[in-house]
């Protein structure tokens, strides 16, 4: 076929409805991808700077409203002059105090400090629901982040190579800036270095990662963070605490039981060196635009970004980052109509009904198993467009035109740390939303058993109040699809109605899913994608949801006796959905860290799976997008 021919729908049908535009689309210099989502990011930041920019006009040096708040902080982010004239300084008392530390008794004294002002430790502890009991928090401890996306990089010469020489660049670049005399700057690079390969040594896969149940490790606290070798992590945690915990969560357990050979006396100096070259990397992108440019280096390698972000989006990324719900209830309420709220809410219910109905006629699940799944149905939360108010923790904060910026957002990040230790005796708040409004993306939340659609994602052409119901569904009818169907993937499959991690099936059902699984592992394992190949494990709870979605979706056309031509709509308007073009050099990572597949496959793979499919293109034997029916996959 020719470079600028139009394939085939029935041998691609990305290609088919995406092949001229992305033989064509030019990703901007300044972004990683472009495509539908960008294109929606786009809107809602142009939306949004024009608010955010009137309210700074008008707010006061010390605002009290949470969105003014957030304007006060993008004009702070927006302040490069401010930030040259600042250069290092804001942040040369922390890197002081790493330095200050002489050894694992000064590190113990000070723990309390590190942990609540947020430094980089040999640890990282937050608060997250109960997998066991939904109603309550539990603290979770796990390992740092490695230097590479992923640890099976550090296994992979040719990524290793092309990352973290420019990792080191920056790092050196960085410490050229800070009073360290040259001999010392390299020390700390080898040292950081060093520490690194240490934690990467026994830190989690993104596979690994990507299965619930090998992050679901509880434990009595007594026995492990109470008696962890040679640091006192329980009585650093001690002024966060409103009591003491009768259980923690290890999630990286393979981390816990080898820490002792990460962070130890002898290994003190590589920690400490480790932290303070992170606390330049953490911090440079907020310093003077000089450190800002260097401290992008290694993000740029990664993402394969050509330019930096600019300065008014930069600003609004670091709003969207510390301050994003007040924001969110802000554009929820402006930019989301009552009429698009209720369409697509009823869209929503109608897909549970759907759903509801295709747990009744499935022909492997027991009775038993399938009136516990309706029940998990029956008890969703929809969470539509956006929330009425902005957690309380924002009302704590006070965002001021004087301070630096850095020390603005370490300031927002400890008031952050606080708030959730400090509900830990209490019930969990089930009324949260796990994204903002502003954001393009939805969620199922299986701790809550609830689905979030922000009002961001619902916009053509996911949703478009004046398109057909095919169209629609095509767009956000199989997002919305995708969603509940979480609550039956692999990983969504082993909580309850109530968000416990309990088993509700029989066993022989169970196994009958984990079959099912495998089908829909090996249908993506092994494709060959951007010089690499898709691992089905990684990506296999995200791909059982796309089935799920499209099906139920699919089968709301069919209750509407919906013509040939409807079904045609549907699968294209899928398909215009997942228009996306991303950096190589980003595809390459993400192949090895997103449970998400590429949007390419994630049209063409699934979609002939169901005999809609044929029917709608007469598609046959011998097309390139024809399966056999005995290889076709159809969980739910």
């Amino acid at each position: 076929m020719a470079q600028n021919e139009t394939p085939r729908v029935q041998d691609d049908l990305y290609g088919y409805v995406n092949g001229a535009w992305q033989q064509t689309a030019a990703i901007d210099p300044d972004r990683v991808s472009a495509g539908v989502s960008t294109d929606l990011d786009k809107k809602v930041e142009k939306e949004l700077l024009a608010d955010l920019k009137a309210a700074l006009a008008k707010a006061p040096a010390k605002p009290k409203d949470n969105f003014d708040k957030a304007a006060v902080l993008f004009g702070k982010a927006l302040d490069f002059d401010q930030r040259d004239r600042e250069g290092l300084g804001p942040i040369l008392p922390r890197l002081a105090k790493i330095q200050g530390l002489p050894g694992l008794a000064a590190f113990n004294a000070a723990l309390p400090e590190l942990i609540q002002d947020g430094y980089a430790l040999p640890f990282y502890v937050f608060v997250e629901t109960d997998m066991h009991d939904a109603t309550k928090y539990q603290v979770m401890f796990t390992s740092p982040d490695t230097i590479l996306p992923d640890v099976t990089m550090y296994d992979d010469p040719t990524q290793k190579q092309a990352l973290l020489p420019v990792w080191e660049k920056m790092a050196r670049l960085l410490l050229a800036q800070s009073p360290l005399n040259p001999a010392d700057q390299e020390a700390y690079v080898k040292d950081a270095l060093a520490f690194d390969a240490r934690i990467a040594a026994h830190h989690l896969s993104h596979e690994d990662a990507a299965v619930d149940d090998n992050l679901d490790n509880p434990a009595a606290w007594d026995t492990t963070l109470g008696k962890l070798a040679g640091v006192a992590v329980a009585a650093g945690l001690k002024p966060l605490l409103p009591s003491t915990p009768r259980t923690v969560n290890i999630i990286d357990t393979k981390y816990y039981q080898h820490f002792s050979d990460t962070f130890n006396a002898d290994t003190f100096t590589e920690w400490q060196h480790w932290a303070y070259v992170d606390e330049l990397v953490s911090h440079a992108r907020y310093l003077s635009r000089d450190l800002r440019k260097i401290g992008e280096l290694y993000n740029q390698a990664i993402t394969g970004q050509q330019e930096l972000t600019p300065p008014e989006r930069f600003a609004y990324n670091t709003v969207n980052r510390f301050f994003a719900e007040p924001v969110g209830v802000f554009y929820g309420k402006k930019y989301f109509g009552p009429q698009a709220k209720a369409d697509v809410t009823h869209m929503v219910e109608d897909l549970i009904t759907t759903y509801k109905q295709q747990i009744h006629d499935n022909t492997w699940l027991s009775d038993q198993t399938k009136a516990m799944a309706v029940k998990k149905l029956d008890t969703m939360v929809i969470k539509m467009g956006y929330p009425e108010k902005a957690r309380p923790l924002y009302d704590r904060m006070a965002i001021d035109q004087d301070t630096p910026l850095t020390t603005t957002l370490d300031t927002i990040a400890k008031v952050t740390l606080q708030y959730s230790f400090a509900r830990l005796n209490n019930p969990v708040d089930r009324s949260e939303w796990v994204m903002p409004a502003q954001i393009v993306n939805a969620a199922y939340n299986p701790t809550a058993n609830d689905i979030t659609f922000p009002a961001g994602i619902l916009q053509a052409p996911f949703y478009d109040v004046h398109a057909s119901q095919a169209d629609n569904l095509g767009g956000a009818g199989a997002t919305i699809g995708h969603e509940i169907s979480h609550a039956f993937d692999n990983n969504g499959a082993l909580y309850d109605e109530h968000g416990n991690k309990k088993n509700w099936w029989q066993p022989a059902d169970f196994a009958h899913f984990k079959k099912y699984t495998e089908e829909m592992i090996a249908q993506f394992d092994g494709i060959p994608y951007a010089g690499g190949k898709i691992n089905g494990k990684l990506v296999v709870s995200e791909n059982i949801a796309d089935n799920a979605g499209l099906n139920a979706a699919l089968q709301i056309l069919h209750r509407a006796d919906a013509p040939a031509s409807d079904f045609q709509e549907y699968f294209i308007n899928y398909a215009r959905s997942w228009r996306t073009k991303i950096r190589p050099e980003f595809e390459r990572v993400i192949l090895k860290t997103d449970v998400h597949a590429p949007a390419l496959l994630r049209t063409n793979v699934p979609v002939p799976n169901f005999p809609e499919w044929y029917s709608a293109f007469h598609v046959k034997q011998g097309d390139t997008m024809y399966r056999e029916p005995a290889k076709r996959v159809v969980i739910w």
